[in-house]
């Protein structure tokens, strides 16, 4: 098991590439220096389609009981339906202002292939597809699937 500290730098190596906001999220995590600005923090992804008109739609947590709806990469409204969201049923349609977004999923089929077999307890966690997965809303930032995550492996191949 690699230790708190290691795994720490890990992340930090990964997600902020600059040098001296590592050094201030370090005096933050040690030293109970004030929380840095950067990175912006992550909008977990609870849905993302498109229509038959081709339009996109992204759902996003935005705190903790607010979600947000971008079309088109427009904020058109915000909702309080987490509960809609948390299906894990295949082929699932978001429906809004009279269309019908059908789920896209953007992670690789490698990365799907990987968190399958983690999901059912045949392979450790896919860290080397961790940043995709996060991306896509599979997975949490404890790597728990997602009803999204769960949608995306019970849909046909």
């Amino acid at each position: 098991m690699v230790p708190v500290r290691e795994r720490f730098e890990e992340l930090l190596t990964e997600w902020v590439p600059d040098e001296e906001i590592r050094e201030a999220w370090r005096a933050h995590m040690h030293h109970r220096a004030s929380e840095p600005a950067e990175p912006e923090p992550i909008h977990p992804l609870v849905f993302r389609g498109v229509s038959e008109a081709g339009s996109e739609v992204e759902i996003r947590w935005r705190g903790r009981d607010e979600l947000t709806v971008e079309v088109d990469g427009s904020l058109t409204e915000r909702i309080a339906a987490a509960k809609d969201f948390s299906t894990t049923r295949p082929s699932f349609r978001f429906h809004l202002d009279g269309r019908e977004f059908a789920e896209t999923f953007a992670a690789p089929p490698e990365a799907l292939d990987a968190l399958d077999g983690f999901a059912a307890g045949r392979a450790s966690p896919p860290w080397e597809h961790a940043t995709e997965l996060l991306a896509d809303g599979l997975v949490d930032i404890h790597f728990a699937l997602t009803p999204r995550g769960r949608r995306a492996l019970a849909r046909p191949s």
